[in-house]
């Protein structure tokens, strides 16, 4: 009579080790997708927050200028350069604005762009001379 042998051969046992190898290799490369898509949804929303930022002080401050502008803000712990290339309209009251915003000063893409119009300066005090009837 033979014997029965309680366990795993080694062939068993290296071809589990195997299948759980290449579960682990995608498990972590299916992470590390995760983590890079995560940093890249903050790099854009936090670009995204300083164009607006940039947009909204640019037509708070009543800037008319001819030049395009640019700087820097810190958002997000970190520096981000942004450029506001200004535009001509059909209407002569308004230029448009767009906003790029790029992690580096020397970046080709930008993480984010915003567009907006900026009204002439000019425009809104003569609107405070009109009566409150011509504005409704």
């Amino acid at each position: 009579m033979t014997r029965r042998q309680r366990g795993f051969t080694l062939l068993e046992v290296m071809v589990a080790v195997a299948v759980l190898a290449i579960a682990m290799t995608a498990v972590i490369k299916a992470g590390a997708e995760m983590t890079a898509n995560a940093r890249h949804l903050e790099d854009r929303t936090l670009a995204q927050w300083v164009a607006g930022n940039v947009l909204t002080e640019l037509q708070a401050s009543g800037y008319w200028d001819d030049d395009d502008d640019a700087g820097t803000r810190a958002m997000g712990g970190r520096e981000w350069h942004w450029e506001a290339r200004l535009e001509d309209t059909p209407n002569p009251d308004f230029r448009r604005v767009d906003v790029d915003v790029f992690r580096d000063e020397g970046d080709d893409r930008p993480v984010a762009t915003m567009t907006g119009l900026l009204g002439n300066p000019d425009l809104t005090e003569t609107m405070d001379d009109l009566p409150p009837e011509a504005l409704e």
